[in-house]
This record gives C-alpha cells, structure tokens and sequence, in this order.
C-alpha cells in the first residue's frame, strides 16, 4: 500500500532529500492517510512523491528509528501502531529540552530578536493558509533554538522536532490561537529576561500540544482500541 497524499504533500526542494521524505511520511502517518498496520510500498511511495527509491528506503529506515515505522525481513515496512503515550512521551522530551534552549535564549537574544519573534507570532496568529501557520510556528521555535541551543543540544532537538512536523491546523482544532497566545507568554518571559519562567512556558506549550494531539488523534480513530483487532504483524 503506498497510500493517498494529498496534493500539499509533494515534496518540496530544500534540505535532504531523504529528510524531506521523511517528513510526508511522518506527517501522512500522523494524520491517518497512512493507517496503522498497513504495508508502506517503496516503489509506490517513490511514484506518488515523485522521487528515487533510495531517499524513501532512507527515510523509512530514519522512522523505524522514531518508532513510526517498523520493518519486517523479507515483508518490507509497515505503518507502526503508536499509543498515546509515545506521542505525550515526544512532547514532553522535545519540551524539557526545548526548555532548556529557551532559558539560555532569554540571556542571549537582543531586543531585536525579540521584537523580530513578537513579529512571526503576530503574522502567524494572523495567517489563514495552515502552511502559512505551521512555517511560521517552526520559524518562531528555530529561531530561539538556533540562539539558545548548543551544539549538542542542536543534534538532539533535529530529529525531535522532525518529529514533531505534524500538521497541527489539520489535526488540532484551535490550534493556530492556541499556539500564539502560548508564544506570547514565551516571548514576554524573554522580554524580561526571565530563564525560569521561558523555560516553564515552553514545556507546557509543548506537552499542552502533545495531548492535543493525542485528543485529536484519539477522536479521529488513530489509535488502537481494547475491542479492534490488532494489526497482522
């Protein structure tokens, strides 16, 4: 089974082309185009996205990694099934650790910089286009992460963020004013350069969206119930 994406989800030209991949599939999968249990086709998926088999066979194994992917010798790969606590668990570990770029953030950023985040919050509460929203969500989380995130911290927040690359104005009901008034209490922390309370209202914007999403998931059928059959392994 390869799937029906919808057409926004062709891969657009930036970053690795593997990772790109990666993030329809994730997004595809965490939204229930491609349901739990069934059979990811290599050869199909390359079709429908219009790009070589090696990047998809990359970017599969990139999720079995995750855990939203598993793979079977000689069978191929396979959509995982996820409970709802391994989507609070990657919320809530993107939080803490987002948390802490967030509070060194409030030591490094000038006021511009913080004028500049006030400034993606108010276009992003603003914007209508759910693209338009999620890539100025992402720009806001970059931008404190790329000042306030080490090195180490960096390696560690990449794939969690991919992670998170969720289509958030589809799943989550109000999620786009949700957002901007938990970054504007993110952004007036910073604004006083207040380290504990920054980073306290980064890890309940995160773990506040993770259980969002697992609402949004839940209602939507995502996860597996007592009484369904589980998937053929």
């Amino acid at each position: 089974m390869s799937g029906h994406f919808s057409p926004r989800t062709r891969v657009p030209a930036r970053r690795v082309l593997r990772e790109d991949v990666a993030d329809v599939i994730r997004n595809s999968i965490m939204v229930g185009e491609l349901r739990r249990g069934s059979r990811l086709d290599v050869s199909g998926l390359a079709a429908e996205l219009d790009v070589s088999q090696l990047p998809v066979r990359e970017a599969l194994i990139a999720l079995a990694a995750e855990g939203l992917v598993r793979a079977e010798p000689r069978r191929g790969y396979y959509v995982e099934e996820l409970a709802p606590v391994d989507v609070l668990d990657h919320y809530e570990i993107y939080g803490k650790i987002s948390g802490i770029a967030v509070a060194r953030a409030s030591k490094l950023m000038t006021d511009q910089d913080i004028d500049d985040l006030q400034a993606l919050n108010d276009r992003m509460r603003a914007a209508e286009d759910p693209q338009e929203q999620e890539a100025l969500n992402n720009e806001i989380h970059g931008r404190i992460n790329r000042v306030g995130a080490s090195r180490r911290l960096r390696s560690v927040l990449l794939p969690l963020s991919h992670g998170m690359d969720v289509r958030f104005g589809v799943i989550i009901p109000g999620w786009q004013r949700n957002a901007a008034n938990e970054h504007d209490a993110i952004i007036a922390a910073l604004r006083v350069r207040d380290e504990d309370t920054a980073r306290a209202a980064m890890e309940h914007h995160l773990v506040v969206n993770g259980q969002r999403a697992v609402d949004a998931l839940t209602e939507a059928g995502f996860f597996q119930t007592g009484d369904e059959p589980a998937a053929t392994r």
